[in-house]
């Protein structure tokens, strides 16, 4: 369980250090730049593409919200940690809807994630304040 509390923290991270222009290679885990030689590679080559990235992006903060439910009560390091990545990691969507800023379809989805996460986090932070009091 360890590495995959390590690897869902890794991918958070990577998520977070995405610029403008970037694209992510799901398969194998590193930043493309957005160009002619990228769109061939992603086209041909290692048949990667929007929706793979969706996909990784929301399986990594699904199971970023699943770990932080099995650790609230045992690790508040691991949560702590989880929270401020989950937070950094809208940076990099942020910018990653700029990268496909003429997909609609993209942009949307990519919106739809921001808000889930804010909602997670705003409703995280409600509890935690209920508890206190």
């Amino acid at each position: 369980m360890m590495q995959n509390i390590k690897e869902i923290i890794s991918r958070l991270k990577f998520i977070s250090r995405l610029k403008k222009g970037e694209k992510i290679n799901t398969k194998y885990m590193y930043i493309q730049q957005d160009g002619i030689c990228t769109t061939i590679s992603r086209s041909f080559i290692y048949k990667d593409n929007r929706g793979n990235t969706i996909n990784f992006i929301q399986e990594t903060i699904t199971k970023s919200f699943e770990l932080l439910n099995l650790y609230k009560k045992t690790n508040k390091s691991i949560c702590k940690n989880l929270l401020n990545d989950l937070e950094e990691s809208k940076k990099g969507l942020i910018n990653l809807k700029h990268t496909y800023i003429e997909d609609i379809k993209m942009g949307c989805d990519i919106d739809v994630l921001l808000q889930f996460i804010d909602s997670k986090l705003e409703k995280r932070l409600f509890f935690e304040k209920k508890e206190n009091l």
